[in-house]
């Protein structure tokens, strides 16, 4: 089985394949920059908003980020 990846693994690694920075995922999609690192480092979920947000920007299907919504 493969183990569900965590919220800041799936953030970084869209960053990463997309080639953008926190705060050009930030000023792109309006979430605040302290929501984005608090994901990032494990502090925080992401919320409903954010995997609304995320999925639109990533061009990712909901169903990617989020495990319950």
């Amino acid at each position: 089985a493969i183990e569900t990846a965590s919220d800041a693994d799936m953030l970084r690694h869209l960053l990463e394949v997309k080639g953008v920075t926190q705060t050009q995922l930030s000023r792109e999609t309006g979430l605040a920059k302290s929501s984005v690192s608090e994901v990032l480092t494990g502090k925080k979920p992401f919320s409903r908003r954010m995997i609304r947000k995320l999925a639109d920007y990533f061009n990712v299907d909901v169903s990617v980020l989020a495990t319950y919504l």
